[in-house]
């Protein structure tokens, strides 16, 4: 045991183990890039920010493309694909970048906090996480912000952190509020912290040069920047943005209602949620159920703690509120990426003062809050139960009679029914295994009573470890995973895709659009495609007024009707195509081309159907 000690005790020993996590998260996020698939988000920021820096619109700009975000989420992945070329293949390509920079970030928090072996511990649990680096692998914003919140804190966590430092990190916080609007509680946040730490003449300087620079950067989009703060702020508490906002009786009928939250629903994404970040997240709720009754002196180590404490508690509440309130209930699975590593800094930094003892009542509510995470995480799992396993059980099943009183009680579907009292009985047997160890290992240890009392920390310990072991599986990471498409090439998929379009469709002509894989044009050059139509039935209202909508980059029936008898092109994504739409090309004046090979090989409706308006 001492020889292994001695080994671990070498410092490049952990360098290699850290090293060795990198390539792990590496060569997992280039096979994710190859073989997941894109969706409407990842194509509209690689393609609207590929507009934006060649210069075919400007943010905001009236009867252009939706800027249905602050500037910075397009910027980046537009300017990287106009140096390196548009594509999936380049912006997915540059989010790698940004996941092993996000990964050396944490590394580098966590080895200034815990030491080398919690700086390989905290680069293993993302290399580790198939949720995580897919996330952070897509072209969305996701994978933008973790970098940039990341080097905030390497910058701003620490003993006595130089000015230059502390300044620098409020302006990432900036820049990280311009990406993505709802980060916004970033930047207050850091300035309370940096007056908490550094005094109120430092804090008031932060506070000064954050807003300057949130001036600064709005200067070049300004006015029609407030179409995006008019947007997402009430309307009651801002009448002065009236003129950048769409009046009410310009909109028509939205075709898509919004989607609301249920009881049911909110369980079931908060249980998603804990089950795809699970190692991030449990360290966060550990950290807060052992936290010490006394925290005096404020230490350097308790301060940060705090900070990351209220950071990751007032990020994740208003994601929530946002998600289960809004038209994405199911959105909250790729928000959590943009700080649950918060919770893998929040152990490293506290685990030295986490308490050792806990009274009764403590104990109780620990293993009460261990026993309804696993619960509901495993309850989250009951999509992923193999249907025909399902099935073939069912057969057997319904020759019992206790199995028929519950169909004849609970009455949903058979197969829902079998697959969630199949999760909810394996839940309950692995929470029976999970106390039954922590009995073990306390009747094994010589003192019992101290060990008892003792518990909550081996019990955290335990859970993290296993949890660790389970992430790449399709328990935990692995789960719930919409964008997989087995092993296929989906950016060779896009390319071929790409280059049939391209040559079947000259430069400038204009293109009627009925589909939700953007991407495809960024293979097609100098086409114009109606700008509204990007983001599909997002912007689009039945009736209302056709020009105040088109302003404001909406559409509606009207402007489609008169869009496609325009069109050079129409292009018809399955799935999509209406059918008055079907009934027009299918007139006399248009020719059906052939249709493009599937963008994606495991989706039937991924194919785009192409028809040219025949001009007289």
């Amino acid at each position: 045991m001492s020889r292994v000690r001695r080994i671990l005790s070498i410092p490049w020993v952990a360098y290699l183990a850290a090293l060795a996590g990198g390539l792990v998260y590496a060569a997992n996020a280039f096979f994710v890039a190859r073989t997941k698939t894109s969706f409407l988000d990842e194509g509209l920021y690689l393609y609207k920010g590929w507009l934006f820096a060649t210069g075919v619109y400007q943010p905001y700009q009236d009867y252009g493309v939706w800027t249905n975000h602050l500037p910075f989420v397009f910027l980046i992945p537009g300017y990287i694909q106009k140096w390196f070329g548009p594509g999936l293949e380049t912006g997915r390509t540059f989010m790698i970048f940004l996941g092993l920079t996000t990964s050396l970030g944490l590394w580098i928090l966590a080895r200034r906090w815990g030491g080398n072996w919690w700086a390989a511990a905290i680069v293993w649990a993302l290399a580790l996480n198939p949720a995580q680096i897919k996330v952070y692998t897509l072209a969305i914003s996701e994978g933008l912000i973790a970098p940039m919140m990341v080097w905030m804190l390497v910058l701003i966590l620490g003993v006595k952190r130089p000015t230059w430092q502390i300044m620098l990190a409020v302006l990432i916080s900036v820049v990280m509020m311009m990406t993505r609007v709802n980060l916004a509680f970033v930047p207050p946040i850091l300035v309370f912290f940096i007056i908490w730490r550094y005094g109120w003449k430092t804090g008031i300087q932060a506070g000064l040069l954050g807003i300057a620079a949130l001036i600064i950067f709005h200067i070049p989009f300004w006015p029609n920047i407030l179409k995006a703060w008019a947007w997402w702020l009430p309307k009651s508490l801002t009448p002065f943005l009236a003129p950048w906002r769409i009046p009410a009786s310009a909109f028509g009928i939205a075709p898509l209602p919004d989607e609301t939250s249920n009881p049911f629903t909110i369980f079931l994404y908060i249980s998603l949620v804990f089950r795809l970040y699970f190692v991030a997240l449990v360290s966060a709720l550990g950290v807060w159920l052992l936290w010490p009754r006394r925290t005096r002196p404020l230490t350097e180590r308790i301060r940060a703690s705090v900070f990351l404490s209220v950071l990751l508690l007032v990020l994740f509440i208003a994601h929530m509120q946002y998600a289960f309130s809004s038209a994405c209930v199911s959105c909250i699975q790729l928000y959590t990426a943009n700080f649950d590593f918060l919770g893998l800094l929040l152990i490293v930094v506290s685990y030295r003062f986490l308490a050792r003892e806990l009274p009764a009542w403590r104990r109780l509510v620990m293993f009460s809050a261990g026993a309804l995470l696993i619960f509901s995480v495993g309850f989250s799992t009951y999509e992923d139960v193999n249907s025909a396993f399902a099935n073939a059980m069912i057969d057997r099943m319904d020759r019992f009679y206790p199995w028929n009183v519950l169909r004849h009680f609970v009455q949903i579907q058979p197969l829902m029914l079998f697959r969630q009292t199949f999760v909810i009985l394996l839940s309950l047997l692995t929470i029976a295994l999970f106390a039954l160890v922590l009995f073990i290992i306390a009747r094994r240890l010589p003192d019992r009573k101290t060990a008892s009392r003792r518990i909550g920390l081996t019990a955290l310990n335990l859970l993290l470890a296993s949890a660790l072991l389970l992430s790449p599986t399709i328990v935990l990471g692995k789960g719930n995973d919409f964008f997989d498409c087995g092993n296929t090439n989906v950016l060779q998929s896009y390319k071929e895709a790409g280059d049939y379009l391209a040559s079947a469709i000259p430069p400038g002509s204009k293109i009627y659009w009925d589909g939700r894989l953007a991407a495809i044009f960024l293979y097609t050059p100098g086409v114009f495609v109606y700008p509204p139509q990007l983001n599909h039935v997002h912007s689009y209202y039945t009736g209302g007024n056709a020009d105040i909508l088109y302003r404001f980059s909406h559409w509606n029936d009207a402007l489609a009707r008169q869009w496609i008898r325009e069109a050079d092109f129409i292009l018809l994504q399955k799935e999509f195509e209406q059918d008055w739409e079907i009934q027009i090309v299918s007139g006399a004046g248009y020719k059906r081309l052939d249709s493009t090979p599937k963008l994606e090989k495991c989706r039937w409706q991924s194919v785009i159907d192409v028809y040219q308006r025949i001009k007289p």
